[in-house]
């Protein structure tokens, strides 16, 4: 497996998955979703696995999209929703697959960061965690189901003034907010997080991938279609001389 996503199965049916680009805060890109698609259906069909823990190496869960990797060609309207589409594809894995999914979260989770988070069945983080769902501040709409899951778990209002602003939260405010289960210090998330997955391990298998696959089915009906609209709404924005500006900013670290 490619050295920018690691996985590791344990003796006692727990599996981790490790976004491995600790240069760079763990951003994410196209080829590394589909890596990780791959290796969560794999585990997924493995009968020894019964949790799966998902983190970042390092010090942080993730910065969200790789603005320096681009969508692998010309930034056009196709290309861009192809790169999106394999974000997506990660999302629904996800959320359809019968094992259970920890995101333990260490320092930055921002942009497509926090909704991989969000979308995971479980979410711990550590006092450090910093989430923030900056699109609009690189001039695209959220992303990776995050207009669904946002509303849903903290209410539309909320969910859009941490949009429009792009605020950073810390882990407590996240806990408080909903979208958080708990929060350890940076010392006890490691252990604390393997010690959930190691009793959620010894539960039942069969009615654990059942409740899961009956409640995303039930609360996350819509978030197809929201995806859907994603692939619309984004592709798009990319073509705006704002967006470009944003991005050459980023590219040479400018203000």
């Amino acid at each position: 497996m490619s050295e920018t996503l690691l996985w590791e199965k344990q003796n006692d049916g727990i599996a981790y998955v490790i976004i491995n680009k600790p240069e760079r805060r763990n951003a994410m890109d196209a080829d590394l979703m589909v890596k990780m698609v791959q290796v969560l259906e794999q585990l997924d069909q493995d009968t020894d696995v019964r949790v799966i823990i998902l983190k970042g190496q390092g010090d942080h869960f993730s910065s969200g999209g790789d603005l320096k990797a681009g969508v692998g060609g010309e930034p056009t309207v196709e290309n861009s929703r192809a790169a999106l589409q394999k974000f997506i594809f990660a999302v629904r894995k996800i959320q359809e697959m019968e094992k259970p999914v920890i995101a333990m979260v260490k320092g930055y989770a921002v942009g497509g960061g926090m909704s991989l988070a969000m979308v995971c069945d479980i979410v711990f983080a550590s006092e450090d965690a910093k989430f923030s769902s900056n699109f609009l501040k690189v001039g695209i709409t959220p992303e990776m189901g995050a207009m669904l899951l946002m509303p849903m778990m903290m209410g539309a209002q909320r969910a859009k003034e941490l949009w429009f602003t792009g605020r950073v939260i810390d882990a407590a405010e996240a806990k408080e907010l909903g979208f958080v289960n708990r929060v350890y210090t940076a010392e006890e998330i490691e252990n604390a997080t393997r010690n959930f997955a190691a009793d959620l391990a010894q539960m039942p298998a069969l009615p654990v991938r059942i409740t899961k696959r009956i409640t995303n089915s039930t609360l996350f009906s819509l978030l197809n279609s929201v995806m859907e609209a994603e692939l619309q709404s984004t592709p798009f924005c990319t073509q705006t001389e704002e967006h470009k500006s944003l991005i050459e900013a980023f590219k040479n670290r400018k203000k």
